[in-house]
Parts: structure tokens; C-alpha cells; sequence
């Protein structure tokens, strides 16, 4: 982590703590564990996959996914809906977190996380897979840390592709 990313006399959190967050939160999207994943953000937080390479704000462009907690609660609710087509048979995932990177730390303890991710997706005897990278925007909490953006950048995200079903 850069010192200049980091205001004078605030300590860095512990790199290893960060990462046990980051396979946490994979665990859970990989074990369907919707609810239990949807909790670790913050109340305002974010979820987004841009569109395109260097996508400056998921305002005034079209992204992937743009997602509040009304919007991620709509998903969940669908994940568990018998009756969602889209979903049947449901999706399994397997996601691979690796190369995180502490890039800055506030005087609240609020910190920017940056790692590489691998999600492979299998339904309907076809494998899908998707690579890019993460950011995690966190703030501490006295039960941990909670998201207040991730930002999932596909590798690939201008390329054609099928419907997104799950989160990377």
C-alpha cells in the first residue's frame, strides 16, 4: 500500500483480515447463501459491473449491473422463487479471489481493496467463465467490515454475452 494513499498516524488494517472478508463473501455467493451475502453491505451500498473498459460512473452509462439494496433484495427474492425460470436448473458457481491489495485506508478506517477474481459458472451442461477485478469500497464496523460499493470489472465486459444470471 502506497504511504501517500494513507493519512499520517492512521494504521493499516491487517492485510490477512481483508482477505478472509473477500473468500468470505465468495463462499457465500458460491453456497447460495443470498441473504447472508446481501447483509454484508452496508445500507447504501453498492453493487456494479460496468459495461465497458475504464467506466468512469454507472450514472451516465449503461452497466451490467447497478445495484442498491432495493435492487440486490429484488434479485435475492428471485434466486429463491421456485417458480424463476431463468434459474432452473440453478446456477453453480465457483469463485476464485486472489492478488488483494490494500490501495488506500482513511482516518475512519474506511478502506479501498483491490483483488483479481475468477467465477466459473455451470448450468445446463455449459461452463461459463468470467475474470476480471474487484473493488471493495469497506468501512469498518464493530461486526466487522460491510461493503459500501463493489465494483466487479469483467475482463471482457464490452464483449457479447449472455444473460448475467448470478454476481461475479
Amino acid at each position: 500500500m502506497s504511504t501517500r494513499r494513507r493519512p499520517a498516524g492512521v494504521v493499516a488494517p491487517d492485510l490477512r483480515d481483508l482477505e478472509l472478508f473477500l473468500f468470505h463473501e465468495a463462499r457465500l455467493l458460491d453456497e447460495q447463501r443470498w441473504e447472508e451475502w446481501n447483509a454484508l453491505f452496508t445500507d447504501d451500498g453498492v453493487y456494479w459491473a460496468p459495461a465497458m473498459p475504464e467506466q468512469p460512473n454507472a450514472t451516465h452509462y449503461v452497466s451490467l449491473i447497478h445495484e442498491n439494496a432495493l435492487l440486490r433484495a429484488v434479485r435475492v427474492k428471485r434466486f429463491r422463487h421456485p417458480h424463476a425460470f431463468s434459474l432452473q436448473p440453478r446456477p453453480r458457481t465457483l469463485h476464485l479471489v486472489s492478488n488483494v491489495m490494500l490501495d488506500s485506508v482513511d482516518a475512519g478506517g474506511n478502506c479501498v481493496v483491490t483483488s483479481r477474481f475468477m467465477m466459473a459458472q455451470y448450468r445446463r451442461e455449459k461452463q461459463d467463465l468470467f475474470a476480471g477485478t474487484y473493488t471493495h469500497h469497506l468501512r469498518p464496523t464493530s461486526s466487522g467490515y460491510r461493503i459500501a460499493l463493489k465494483k466487479a470489472e469483467l475482463v471482457n465486459c464490452d464483449a457479447p454475452m449472455e444473460s448475467v444470471l448470478v454476481y461475479f
